[in-house]
């Protein structure tokens, strides 16, 4: 599975990057999330759906 950030919907929260560090970061220059990894390690899944359920702008999603 793919995690994918869109950059028009990102505020900035920093929602994902405090639950899940190892697949988020924040951009240098613009602070908006980005995923590091677009094939999520199975271990890191449920922090990633965590943090797609607890995004406010709804800018982390899912694709196979």
């Amino acid at each position: 599975m793919k995690i994918v950030v869109d950059q028009r919907k990102c505020q900035t929260v920093g929602i994902c990057v405090q639950l899940c560090p190892e697949v988020f970061r924040f951009q240098e220059g613009s602070k908006k999330a980005v995923a590091l990894e677009n094939d999520i390690p199975l271990r890191y899944l449920d922090a990633c759906i965590e943090a797609i359920e607890k995004c406010p702008s709804g800018a982390i999603s899912l694709q196979e």
